[in-house]
């Protein structure tokens, strides 16, 4: 009786191992199979029973911004900042008088902004971390997903400044220039800030760390620059004539010349840019590529009607022209299509791979 009872113990202990196993490999199985950032992320939030809404609604977001929330909302208005949960409820909100309004997010972290104002917003997906007044007009501000938040000010006695805080909304870092005007500034990981200025002689690019005054790079190149972003091989550079590669010590690598054409709008993400060019001044932009951060060509096309908005992820690409929304993979190619005729204006990737198209009142969700 004993030895029987025993088998039937090892045996159910052998089915139990082989049931997690059964399960581990199930959901290994759907992350894969979604082919998305978020995909095993998302496994795990459908299997609690937690679900994402289709749309978002608001009063007015005309001239306003919007940044993914982890499948959230941030719509920064000239009303204020508004802040919706994964399910479509208004999580919080801060009302404020903003003339030029501007959201950033990275994560579950967040940054809005009035360009020219005073007030800088820090959050997260469900409540207001800081509100940072400043004595000089806010130029840019970025966040990571680790939480770090760089403000760029511009300063009266000198060009501007950059100002680092941790995700407590603490100072912990500042750097002022005093022959470029800041435009932008960001933290790699925990430790390196990058900051970029522009000035008569084109612009400068310094990297340092977090817990040093000194410059551990300094680079400067005679193109107007737009902005700068990490990617995996170093740093991006979009410039009003072209893309610039740099290493990890801003040493140059490569290039890609648009010279001939006008940028209308880029999108960096993770290994690559994605850039629209118009042939015209003025007008729509009808060419996209996708470029890796090695220089090489991953993708071009000719878009159906003028690109209103772009957007890139580590593995896909989403393009708006006019009320029709396109995604594709990274060398843009498999499209899949879908109509956005409420206004759309904006288009956003998500931290789960599906996409979001946001207008003056409402946002859909795409690609589900």
């Amino acid at each position: 009786m004993e030895t029987r009872r025993q088998k039937k113990r090892g045996f159910i202990k052998v089915l139990c191992i082989l049931m997690l196993i059964a399960a581990a490999i199930l959901a290994v199985a759907m992350a894969v199979a979604s082919q998305r950032e978020g995909g095993l992320r998302q496994v795990w939030r459908d299997l609690r029973g937690e679900v994402d809404t289709d749309e978002f609604f608001f009063e007015n977001a005309s001239g306003g911004a919007f940044a993914d929330m982890d499948n959230g909302l941030a719509v920064a208005a000239t009303s204020g900042l508004y802040v919706y949960d994964r399910a479509g409820g208004e999580a919080f909100t801060r009302l404020y008088a903003w003339s030029r309004p501007a959201v950033t997010s990275a994560g579950s972290y967040g940054a809005a902004w009035d360009v020219g104002g005073d007030l800088v917003l820090f959050f997260d997906t469900g409540k207001m971390i800081s509100e940072l007044k400043f004595d000089s007009p806010v130029v840019s501000a970025r966040v990571n997903s680790l939480g770090y938040l760089t403000v760029c000010t511009q300063e009266s006695d000198y060009m501007g400044s950059a100002t680092v805080y941790n995700s407590l909304g603490t100072a912990i870092y500042r750097w002022s220039s005093g022959s470029g005007r800041v435009l932008s500034a960001a933290v790699r990981d925990r430790d390196e800030l990058m900051v970029l200025t522009v000035g008569a002689g084109g612009s400068r690019l310094v990297l340092m760390e977090l817990d040093d005054e000194a410059l551990l790079a300094d680079c400067t190149v005679p193109e107007l620059c737009v902005d700068a972003a990490f990617v995996s091989s170093g740093v991006v550079l979009v410039t009003t004539t072209g893309l610039v590669g740099l290493g990890e010590r801003l040493e140059g690598t490569w290039s890609y010349d648009y010279s001939d054409r006008f940028l209308t709008g880029y999108d960096i993400s993770g290994n690559a840019v994605m850039i629209a060019l118009s042939d015209f001044q003025v007008g729509g932009a009808r060419t996209v590529l996708t470029v890796s951060d090695s220089g090489a060509v991953l993708g071009s096309l000719q878009a159906d009607g003028d690109v209103t908005d772009l957007s890139l992820s580590q593995s896909r690409a989403a393009i708006l022209a006019g009320d029709t929304l396109t995604v594709y993979d990274r060398a843009l190619t498999e499209p899949a299509q879908y109509q956005c005729d409420f206004g759309a204006e904006r288009a956003i990737i998500r931290q789960d791979g599906t996409v979001l198209c946001a207008g003056t009142f409402s946002a859909y969700v795409y690609g589900k």
